[in-house]
């Protein structure tokens, strides 16, 4: 259930789902296990002080593997890609709303100061009207 109290219900403002809160990166285990590997290769290839024990290519070529990360690589782009074309929208949409909202906020200011003035000038009457009532008592 929900609640329509004060809200306004002319349709001027567009229908928005957030899905923000569902944008969340999960890491597999295929990233996980590639990231334990890029840090067993990179720790092995910092240390220049230590004498490896065993000398290794220095690039396996398997065409399979390479492929394959590869392709990971490219559906990690893609899904970055995805989200940031999804965050743009979001903030064009929210910037959009902000100018509606700001050109709103002034137009209520302008009628309140037309509102205040209208005031003034009405008090100012009813003084006067007041003051020749007393003078004809």
């Amino acid at each position: 259930s929900f609640c329509l109290k004060g809200e306004g219900l002319d349709g001027s403002f567009p229908a928005v789902i957030d899905y923000t809160p569902y944008l969340k990166f999960t890491q597999s285990s295929d990233s996980i296990s590639s990231d334990e590997e890029e840090l067993r290769t990179l720790g092995s290839s910092g240390s220049e002080g230590s004498t490896p024990e065993k000398i290794d290519p220095p690039f396996i070529t398997d065409e399979n593997s390479w492929y394959n990360k590869c392709k990971r690589v490219e559906q990690k782009y893609r899904l970055a890609l995805e989200q940031k074309g999804y965050l743009e929208e979001l903030v064009r949409l929210r910037e959009k709303q902000l100018s509606e909202s700001v050109s709103q906020n002034k137009l209520l200011l302008q009628r309140i100061e037309d509102m205040d003035l209208a005031h003034k000038m009405e008090k100012e009457q009813l003084e006067y009207i007041i003051v020749e009532l007393q003078d004809q008592l």
